[in-house]
């Protein structure tokens, strides 16, 4: 599904980058190598958000950072409510319900007088991949890439790949270098192949699925956690979601129901 929009993110949008590196880290003077490094490392990184999370991110020396998580490049999901198209540029405002749509400005190639430029139609559902920007005070997207959505569930795996990737990377800036996750775990592979549907972990999970299985391994209680905490918890997915989850992972034999068919265990306490 994923892979169909974003295979073709890669090369000139990416700089040739050959792959995802770590965030960087650690206290203390930085030496120029190491701020070089810094600045090459936030612009080889492509992270999901949504428009409330960028409307919302704080701007410090031309760094943009979401909580604790640096952003340069960023793909979000919405819906065109506007498009307007210039001698050079295509303006939208795309829009994703979580905050007042955003401007996204895609340059359009004027040196090819074939090229047609052609102009997304309001009202299509759209994945953007880009550049955050700011300019006096207004933040917006400079896009590398625009294509519509071939099926409605990319928006819900967008949503989901949003929390993954970002509880991944907040936890990955407050670990030791040497402990922290790479981006390749955040469902974002090398920079020639962005695929919404690669990020599996060693384990064999999905995202969601291992979302589900640590909930219920940290549950400290003898009848485990139950299905109405985990829907309480996990919020930001649709209860489908969730049940498929639990039910994939107690007929693998990760987890087993306890007092009841509603409270869960993990086979693999901790």
């Amino acid at each position: 599904m994923w892979n169909s929009g974003f295979e073709s993110f890669g090369g000139s949008g990416y700089g040739g980058a050959g792959g995802y590196t770590q965030f960087p880290g650690g206290f203390g003077s930085q030496t120029p190598s190491q701020a070089e490094k810094k600045s090459k490392t936030r612009a080889q990184q492509i992270v999901p958000c949504t428009i409330s999370q960028l409307l919302s991110a704080s701007v410090i020396d031309d760094t943009f950072k979401i909580g604790n998580v640096e952003v340069s490049q960023v793909t979000i999901v919405g819906i065109i409510r506007h498009a307007e198209k210039a001698p050079t540029n295509i303006v939208y405002k795309v829009d994703d319900m979580t905050a007042s749509p955003m401007d996204v400005r895609q340059w359009v190639d004027t040196d090819d007088a074939s090229s047609e430029n052609p102009v997304v139609p309001p009202e299509t559902y759209v994945k953007v991949a880009g550049h955050l920007r700011s300019f006096q005070n207004k933040k917006s997207l400079v896009a590398f890439k625009i294509m519509p959505l071939e099926d409605m569930n990319e928006f819900t795996t967008h949503i989901l790949e949003v929390v993954n990737a970002h509880m991944m990377l907040s936890k990955s800036s407050s670990q030791p270098s040497a402990g922290r996750p790479s981006l390749g775990n955040l469902g974002m592979s090398d920079a020639g192949n962005f695929s919404g549907n690669s990020f599996t972990p060693s384990n064999g999970l999905t995202a969601v699925q291992n979302q589900v299985l640590n909930l219920i391994k940290a549950c400290p209680r003898p009848e485990g956690l139950n299905f109405q905490d985990l829907r309480n918890q996990l919020q930001h997915m649709p209860i489908a979601t969730i049940k498929q989850a639990v039910d994939f992972l107690s007929n693998e034999g990760h987890i087993y129901s306890t007092v009841d068919d509603d409270h869960f265990k993990s086979t693999d306490a901790e």
